[in-house]
């Protein structure tokens, strides 16, 4: 993994809790060799394949889905309902929590769209609002909320399930405190299972939510009291699992640090372990049968920033280099570069999904070597 430290310098205060829930960070994805399962939302008056069936473990669902812009988009509250999934909704922030840890969905209506987080970290893709009822994709519901679906095109049916047990049990763990100026809340995932290499990847996980902390807490000290009362220090770190199959672990954390004036930030890290070793995975790895596969995404990631003109520094882009930070998705797998990396703030966190087929001989299994 492609190391960042935390470490978020006093020139460098990046976002305010007004503009982003602590640790939910919606990034700004461009779609690069991707499916249609992550194509991009549109508005939701766009024409639709409407009555789309639906049926949790061969029962019907009470609601129909329908389908828009490559995706299926499934009922919310019609699916807690049929699959037993809890489903609440916070007053105070206005969001619903679809699901429990590690496959918990927070989800957001505005102006007929839903923002979706998996655990603690924004999602590019969105949902819809339409009479009055929340739809999630389902490409959604299979990468982060453990939920298998198959389409049938000839009975227009979406058959849902849970997904299979990868053997590997998800708890969630914290560091908090809160006192006086200072609201700390660090969540970060301890893996279960017989698999060999869970201690180790334990281990690396719990270290980066202590090192955060450890620096947050040192920065506090040399910022000193806050001139605002009504202001405090904060500390929020989240996490996703974005890929657990296949041998592979591929988890995503978000640390967000406010020290008091105009912004605070965030720093977004990709873990990809081999379950077996706990050693973690590089994308040279899952991409071997392709010598050239850097050439190739450093082209289109190039061209992308061109095409969003959102670069600080023209053809300031020049190649994820030979470690980059990613992640893993049921679609293949997304490229990321953080806060003022390459952009301005506004741009987010810039990310870039590719499939494993667009880069790799037809065939290819990237997991064959794990």
């Amino acid at each position: 993994m492609k190391r960042v430290t935390p470490t978020l310098k006093k020139t460098t205060k990046l976002m305010t809790a007004a503009v982003l829930t602590a640790g939910l960070l919606l990034p700004t994805t461009a779609l690069v060799g991707t499916t249609g399962a992550h194509a991009a939302t549109v508005a939701a008056s766009t024409q639709a394949t409407k009555n789309v069936k639906v049926t949790w473990n061969g029962k019907s669902v009470t609601s129909n889905a329908f389908q828009a812009a490559g995706n299926t988009y499934v009922p919310v509250k019609a699916l807690a309902k049929a699959a037993g999934l809890s489903l609440t909704y916070d007053k105070m922030s206005g969001q619903y929590t679809l699901g429990t840890s590690p496959n918990k969905l927070t989800l957001s209506a505005y102006e007929g769209q839903v923002w979706i987080g998996a655990g603690g970290v924004g999602l590019q893709a969105e949902g819809r609002v339409s009479g009055g009822t929340m739809y999630v994709p389902l490409s959604v519901l299979r990468d982060y909320a453990g939920i298998d679906g198959v389409w049938n095109a000839s009975t227009k049916t979406v058959a849902l399930k849970a997904a299979a047990s990868t053997g590997i049990t998800i708890a969630e763990k914290t560091l908090k405190k809160t006192s006086g100026e200072t609201v700390i809340d660090i969540r970060y995932p301890e893996l279960s299972g017989s698999a060999a290499g869970i201690a180790k990847i334990n281990a690396t996980l719990k270290q980066h939510a202590e090192a955060f902390l450890a620096d947050f807490e040192a920065q506090m000290k040399d910022y000193g009291p806050l001139d605002n009362e009504d202001l405090h220090y904060e500390a929020d770190g989240g996490y996703m699992i974005a890929y657990n199959k296949d041998g592979l672990l591929s988890v995503v954390t978000q640390d967000y640090g406010y020290y008091g004036g105009a912004h605070g930030g965030t720093v977004q890290s990709g873990y990809n372990f081999n379950v077996k070793t706990g050693k973690e995975v590089a994308l040279a790895q899952l991409l071997g049968a392709n010598t050239n596969y850097r050439a190739a995404v450093d082209k289109k990631i190039a061209a992308e920033f061109k095409k969003q003109g959102s670069l600080l520094e023209t053809d300031g882009f020049k190649t994820i280099g030979s470690d980059p930070g990613f992640y893993v998705t049921n679609g293949g797998f997304t490229i990321f570069f953080q806060q003022y990396e390459y952009t301005p703030y506004a741009a987010g966190i810039p990310s870039f999904d590719f499939t494993f087929a667009s880069l790799l001989p037809k065939g290819t299994n990237p997991f064959a070597g794990l």
